[in-house]
Parts: structure tokens; sequence; C-alpha cells
């Protein structure tokens, strides 16, 4: 599941061109944060809402990617894009497996040491990363927790997947184990280790953090049980509707969510938009260090996620995976030395670009089967306090699984977006063509032709101008020339490499 985006903003000129004497060009190695949450979406949930203090430090005084992607809407391969530059094809990460290449040791071997954090360590700055890294990080057939990735200074790895309680840190290759008590809340424990860098580092540093928010298990830290009390998840035009004959089969072959799986996709909602309260608390920490030590100024702030998420679009209760905007649109703000404040750029960018794009701001630089549909549970945790007042989190059980995957959900998609040059007209293109492979079998059988008469087989198209929820497949009254201009086009891409290639 990969999606290449075509006519790829140049990010850095974006941000100077409108920048005016303060542009980056005028810095000497500039500070870089980059923040980095987990499963967070643009289009369900509202940041200025309820993550005030990253709207006001970051969203006001920067700038917003109002058409930023992920280039694959899954964890590993998605970070891995973001650790190298590269489109899922050039990385070889597939999915969150060992054997799909997810923190494998060829892996390691093969794309770490060409990774940003080397290159930003090159170029003279001293470097952090603190959250999840990878979803094999540290575990079984990988190379361990003594294992420190190459490029960063200072190493506090998360094993394993996302969170929030009775985990095991990597401390620069000493492993280090938390437990269930409040305090050992993961996205806090960044927090502070996050702001002792900043303490002790002199400029330039880059920082890289990933929080678990808003992954399962969904569990807001104990000040922030109750965020959203009362709301439920947007009832968009796709919500809950089913047997679309226009969807691939993973999806249209669904059924409604039953009434528990409605209720409970909304319990997710809150409870994710409660994590995102400690990550906004963890933005106050950071800047407050960067303000105390006199770098906030000179300092580049990305805040991004691996990839967006869905809750009830298409009778799906939660969880990513799909081609759909709720999956692959993700936040992308940036604030810093000549990024225009308040600013909204509507260029298409995706995870491929930061990392050229960080290296260039901190150097001066250029820069029909059988239809089985796997689903995706989740743990649910609350909390307890002890006698002697302790604050503990337990597992109380599991979310009824939601469908969130399948043998014929492998797609690769081409996204279009064109700013337009009349007036009033923000966009003049908004759309994605996709095309589908088929098998019959499990993970590893050998592909078989897809039906010619179902989507799999003649592709998908939407246009989010006039379908923004991409509820209408227009790919059969396609005009026979724009199909093949596409497909054309999405043909080169999956096999491109190279900054050229890949453009």
């Amino acid at each position: 599941m990969a999606m290449p985006v075509t006519s790829i903003a140049a990010v850095t000129k974006e941000l100077t061109a409108r920048g005016g004497s303060g542009a980056s060009a005028t810095l000497a190695s500039p500070s870089v944060v980059l923040l980095l949450t987990d499963d967070q979406d643009v289009l369900l949930s509202d940041a200025a809402r309820w993550q005030p203090v990253l709207h006001r430090r970051v969203v006001q005084a920067g700038a917003t990617f109002a058409r930023a992607f992920a280039n694959s809407p899954v964890c590993c391969p998605s970070r891995s894009s973001l650790l190298t530059g590269k489109y899922t094809h050039n990385h070889g990460a597939l999915n969150n497996s060992l054997q799909g290449s997810c923190a494998s040791p060829q892996w390691s071997t093969e794309m770490e040491p060409d990774a940003l954090a080397v290159h930003m360590q090159k170029a003279g700055y001293r470097t952090m990363y603190a959250g999840k890294y990878l979803n094999n990080y540290g575990l079984s057939g990988s190379l361990g927790l003594k294992y420190v990735p190459p490029g960063w200074s200072e190493w506090c790895g998360l094993q394993g997947n996302s969170r929030y309680y009775n985990y095991t840190l990597s401390v620069n290759g000493r492993e280090e184990r938390h437990g269930c008590n409040a305090s050992d809340y993961l996205t806090d424990v960044l927090a502070e280790r996050a702001v002792a860098f900043v303490q002790r580092t002199s400029s330039p540093l880059f920082l890289w953090i990933g929080t678990p928010a808003a992954h399962a298990s969904f569990t807001p830290a104990p000040p922030f049980v109750d965020t959203a009390r009362g709301e439920l998840a947007p009832r968009t035009p796709n919500w809950n509707v089913v047997g679309n004959r226009g969807h691939h089969q993973t999806v249209r072959e669904l059924s409604p969510m039953s009434a528990n799986e409605a209720k409970e996709s909304d319990e997710i909602y809150r409870r994710r938009l409660g994590t995102l309260r400690s990550v906004d608390r963890l933005v106050e920490s950071v800047f407050s260090a960067l303000d105390a030590t006199g770098r906030a100024d000179a300092t580049y702030f990305f805040y991004t996620s691996d990839h967006g998420f869905h809750l009830g679009q298409n009778g799906m209760a939660y969880d990513k995976r799909q081609l759909f905007e709720t999956d692959v649109r993700v936040p992308l703000f940036v604030s810093g030395p000549g990024v225009p404040a308040g600013a909204t750029l509507h260029q298409p960018v995706s995870h491929v670009d930061l990392a050229p794009t960080i290296l260039a701001l901190a150097t001066g630089g250029a820069l029909t089967p059988d239809g089985q549909t796997e689903t995706c549970g989740a743990h649910r945790l609350a909390y307890h306090t002890l006698a002697d007042g302790t604050v503990v989190a337990w597992d109380v059980g599991e979310y009824e699984p939601a469908p969130c995957d399948g043998e014929n959900n492998t797609w690769a998609c081409v996204r279009r977006v064109v700013p337009s040059a009349a007036p009033g007209e923000v966009l003049a293109v908004d759309d994605v063509w996709c095309e589908f492979a088929c098998f019959v079998a499990g993970p590893g059988s050998a592909p078989v032709p897809c039906p010619a008469d179902e989507p799999e087989g003649y592709g998908a198209y939407y246009d989010l101008k006039v379908d923004p929820w991409q509820v209408h497949n227009r790919a059969r009254v396609l005009p026979h020339g724009e199909r093949d201009a596409l497909r054309k086009r999405l043909h080169e891409l999956r096999a491109c490499q190279g900054q050229a290639g890949c453009a």
C-alpha cells in the first residue's frame, strides 16, 4: 500500500520564499525539532481545538501544509520513508513484519547508514531520537536493544510498537523498563528526556520525538481521561456507509457497524483526543526549554504523523491501511526562521520530502478472490488508585476487532494536487488514481488477474474537488486518454529511483 505523489513542492523554497529577511539562508545551522505522532488524522481531529499550545506556537506562528500525505498508511513503511526520504519500493520496508523488512538486520545494514540522522550528524548536529522508532526495533530477529542506529548522538528508542505503559526503552543501548504507574506514561517520559536534551545541548541540535499518541490502546494520561466528554466521531457522508460497489473488495464487502461497534468507535475518538492533550503538553515543555536556552527563534519545529486514521468511514470502526484521505492525509505544521506566520500552503508534500528538506534547512543546501478481511484489535487500559494513592494502569479487555486489511488491500495510488491560478479557486486539480493487486490465498501467495468488472480490475479514480469523501469511483467514466496518462505516471513512479526519477 504505497502512494507516490506527483508535483512535489519544493518545501524549502515554499518555507522561505515568503519569509522576508528572517529566511533560513541568513542562519548558520538552525536547530531542528521533529515531533511525530502515531495514527493522528487531520480530517477528523481538530488540532486547533484540542491542542491549543501546538496551535499557538506552531500553527499560528508558522505554516500549515494543507495537502500533506503519508506515502503509506502503515506504521513501519511510513516511518522508513521519513527516516530515509525514500519511497517504499526503494527502502524495502513493505509492512510491519520482520519478514517485510521492518527493522530487519538487512534494512539496518542497507538503509540506516544513509538515513537523515547520519547526514545531520555529519553536518555538525548533536542528534537525539526519543520514542517509537520502527515496530520491530529491539524485538526477536532484529539487532536487539543494544543496537543504536547510526547517526544518533543520544538514543532513547522504544522496543516494539506503541505503548503507554509497561514498555522497555533502549537508552543508548541500555535496557530500561517501565511499569504501570501513572509516572510511566510514555509521552510524559519522552517530554522529560527531550527537555533534558535541549537543556544540556549547545546548538545546533536535531531532536526527533516519536510519541505513542494517538495509537491503540488509545490511553489518555490521568488528567485527560475526560477530554471530549460526550463528543461523537464525526458523522461524515461515508460514515457507516457500506456496500459501495465502486470501492475495492476489502471495503465494499463490509457489513455495517453494530450499535456497540459504533459506540466503541466514538469512545476511541474521545480517548484518542485525550492522548493528544499530553502531546500538547510535550510541545509546551519543549518550547519552554527552547525559550529558556535562547534557541526558540532559531529552531525549525516540524509536527506531523506517520499516517492518518478512520473512525466509522465505510463501516470500518477504527484503524488505517486504506487509500482514502482519512488514512493518507496527515497534519504537517512547520514553524521557524523565515516561515510565514499563519500561512496555508496547498502545494502537495509527502513524507519523502521531509528528510531532504530538514537537511537543506540545516545545511543551507538545495534540496476475485475469497474476500477474507483481516481484523485489527485494540486493548483497553483503565486507571485504578491503590491504597497508598498510587495511580496504576491495568488492561481491562479489548475493543471489538475492526476490519482493517485483507488479501486484496494491496494498492498503489498517484495523488495529484495542482494549485489554481484562477481568482478565488484554491485547487485546479485534486484527485487520486489507484490500481490493485489480487490474491486468492494469504500473504506470500502469487498474484492473480483481478476481475475486469470490479474496481480491482478497472481501477479507482476519485475527484476530491467534487467528492471529498470519496464516495463515487469515477474510473469507468474517466476519458481513456486521461486514464492512460495516470496509469503511465503511476507505473513510472512505482519504479523510480533518485531525486530526478521520482520528482
